[in-house]
């Protein structure tokens, strides 16, 4: 049976934890069509700088094998989900839905109605996932100028508005 559980210690758990960041890692740079060099190592690292009482680490779990993880970071008594990722072969079970629910009574223990949520605007699987769970009020656009050097080739229209992503 799944179990979601809050983890408090992530030093039992860094390899798994891990190996999940190193996809979920890979699989966003994919997105925008881009190869990364991230390693397990880094994403040991990035675990441990999520080990502040800023965040907290939510855990998909069965048998005590790691199934996927949910990352909420706690701001002003606004709960943003930062990450949230299962192995391909765990998708599609009601996991990430058990995650996301976790999120949202998180929101709730702050007298808040629910968690916040940024996505990739060509994460259309995420995109649907979060429709499907009753998420669809577009907040707020985050843009910026181009990187020196930086060549961008594909766009993204937003009502009226194109712009390069």
């Amino acid at each position: 049976m799944i179990e979601i559980c809050r983890i408090i210690n992530l030093e039992n758990k860094l390899e798994d934890l891990g190996l999940l960041l190193h996809d979920f890692r890979q699989e966003l740079a994919s997105l925008k069509m881009r190869k990364i060099n991230y390693t397990l190592a880094d994403a040991k690292q990035e675990w441990k700088d999520y080990s502040t009482n800023e965040y907290e680490i939510y855990l998909a779990q069965e048998n005590n094998i790691s199934l996927g993880y949910a990352i909420l970071r706690i701001f002003d008594q606004t709960v943003w989900l930062e990450q949230i990722y299962l192995s391909k072969q765990e998708r599609r079970k009601g996991y990430a839905t058990k995650l996301l629910e976790q999120a949202n009574r998180r929101a709730n223990d702050f007298g808040k109605e629910t968690a916040f949520i940024n996505v990739h605007p060509n994460n259309h699987k995420m995109i649907k996932f979060l429709a499907k769970n009753g998420y669809e009020v577009l907040n707020l656009i985050e843009v910026r100028k181009l990187y020196n050097k930086e060549k961008i080739s594909t766009t993204i229209q937003v009502g009226d508005n194109s712009f390069l992503y």
